[in-house]
């Protein structure tokens, strides 16, 4: 069995590979995935139909290229926490914006059951606007 670092480790590496599924194929069936407040995505979804539908598939219609750079991996028992990058080209505005991010995970029993982002939703919203 993987450990928890390991599995967040591997879901960010096929987000790297454009592979959303296997990115979220970690995921418990009732997962939850929260959005910064205020950000254009803002929100918590539940279950992978629900962030597939209003994250990730609105990201790939909002963003020519978007990107999640990790940069390092804290471990503290069911949590892992990964500090990075947001970069991306909007593909109306083609603004290019670079922001930090948090992303706090907990995981159990193998299976990610909760997600949270933190961000400048400011900096990705002004991207996105003329």
């Amino acid at each position: 069995m993987r450990d928890n670092l390991t599995i967040i480790k591997d879901s960010y590496a096929a987000g790297k590979e454009g592979n959303i599924p296997g990115m979220l194929s970690d995921l418990a069936n009732n997962a939850t995935w929260t959005e910064i407040a205020g950000g254009p995505y803002g929100g918590t979804y539940t279950g992978q139909k629900d962030i597939l539908e209003n994250v990730f598939g609105r990201i790939g219609k909002d963003w020519e290229w978007f990107a999640c750079i990790p940069e390092e991996f804290y471990e503290a028992g069911d949590t892992v926490i990964m500090l990075g990058w947001y970069a991306g080209v909007h593909s109306q505005t083609k603004k290019e914006f670079k922001i930090r991010v948090a992303h706090v995970w907990q995981l159990a029993d193998g299976k990610i059951i909760k997600f949270e982002q933190f961000t400048d939703s400011a900096l990705m919203k002004a991207a996105m606007t003329d």
